[in-house]
């Protein structure tokens, strides 16, 4: 099977590359397990047991995914331990208020160069995106921790933002980028919702751009490269975008150092919680809990997120009926500062989440791919 692009994976970013192929009607084949990668939604419990949310400034992203209700920060409870919590809004945060502003001040300063820097990704790799801003520059190398000292807002980081960033991460925020804690710290101030993926619809907009496999190996040749499907079918391109999670690309294509990957497991359950955690839709734990969120569903039931498999839930809940579970051994790749190349060789691109969080920065990885792909063309 001959085709002038070849998008393996079905997560965002190879979506994305695809949806962006098509509309210059590009000759392209995506190749996948599943689609949706990370966006592991279940129409018929209505829930997500992979990404979560989008934030209202996800242009990208939310060409695939829609919305699916608005997640209220307000309705959240934050628990430094079994004896100390405190909601959103209460005494103890507007005794925190001027370290929030201070905190408000550098998120309103990166977003300022994270918008443009976002824009410079549709064209530009990453590394020279960056490199076009010191600031951001700085950033993507300096540990969280290290920022937030320097800003001077470390206590209302411990009392709420790092459980937030710890919610969308599952990692301390002293093992993670400040470009990666301050990016998902965006969703305390922007409008964020809950999503919900038709995987039939994106399948059926595919048409026959889309077939149902997994490549297993990548072998380069003079006229371009050949893959080869678990099927045992092999296919045939002239240019090459690998989108599958970062150990999965790494594999494939013999890299040496990528990022290391956080573990998130998700319990989706009917239960009485434990009156302690029944006041808010939202619960947020320290990075010192084995457990990361609760997050109260439009049904009434309850996704666990926990960095721990087989924990114990009764610790959150007097009785607790599972429905489903997922676990991710390797949940989103946060951990390191190692760099992955976008354009490895000529005709050979890598897209994903491997340099940043999120979903738009993934389907913006995908596009970016794209765009070289018919700029070729030029």
């Amino acid at each position: 099977m001959k085709r002038k692009t070849i998008i393996v994976g079905g997560g965002m970013a190879a979506m994305s590359c695809a949806l962006r192929l098509m509309e210059r009607g590009e000759d392209f084949l995506l190749v996948t397990e599943v689609l949706g990668g990370r966006v592991m939604y279940s129409s018929h419990e209505d829930v997500n047991y992979g990404a979560y949310f989008v934030m209202s400034n996800y242009r990208h992203a939310k060409n695939i995914v829609e919305k699916n209700g608005r997640i209220n920060p307000l309705d959240a409870c934050f628990h430094n331990n079994e004896r100390e919590r405190f909601s959103t809004l209460s005494w103890h945060t507007l005794a925190s208020l001027p370290q929030f502003l201070k905190f408000l001040s550098a998120l309103l300063e990166f977003r300022k160069h994270y918008e443009a820097y976002k824009q410079r990704c549709l064209e530009n790799p990453q590394k020279e995106a960056l490199a076009d801003d010191p600031y951001l520059k700085r950033l993507f190398h300096l540990p969280a921790g290290d920022f937030i000292k320097e800003k001077k807002f470390e206590k209302v980081t411990a009392d709420y933002v790092s459980k937030f960033a710890y919610a969308c991460t599952g990692a301390d925020i002293n093992t993670i980028t400040t470009m990666d804690f301050l990016n998902v710290s965006l969703g305390l101030v922007l409008p964020i919702h809950q999503i919900k993926f038709d995987s039939e619809a994106m399948a059926a907009k595919l048409g026959d751009h889309l077939v149902f496999d997994t490549i297993t190996d990548i072998v380069k040749g003079t006229d371009g490269y050949t893959l080869t499907g678990s099927t045992g079918t092999t296919f045939e391109a002239k240019n090459i975008v690998v989108a599958t999670p970062a150990a999965v690309t790494q594999k494939l294509l013999n890299l040496s150092e990528i990022r290391e990957a956080c573990r998130i497991y998700v319990y989706h359950v009917a239960a009485t919680l434990k009156p302690e955690f029944r006041k808010r839709g939202l619960n947020l734990f320290p990075a010192t809990s084995e457990f990361i969120l609760i997050a109260k569903q439009k049904d009434g039931t309850y996704l666990i997120y926990s960095r721990e498999n087989d924990v114990n839930l009764s610790k959150l809940c007097l009785k607790c009926e599972m429905i489903g579970y997922k676990d991710w051994d390797k949940a989103m790749y946060v951990y390191g500062r190692a760099y992955m190349e976008q354009e490895l060789e000529k005709g050979l691109y890598i897209a994903g989440d491997h340099n940043g969080l999120g979903l738009e920065p993934t389907s913006i990885s995908g596009i970016y791919a794209a765009n070289k792909i018919i700029q070729s063309n030029c």
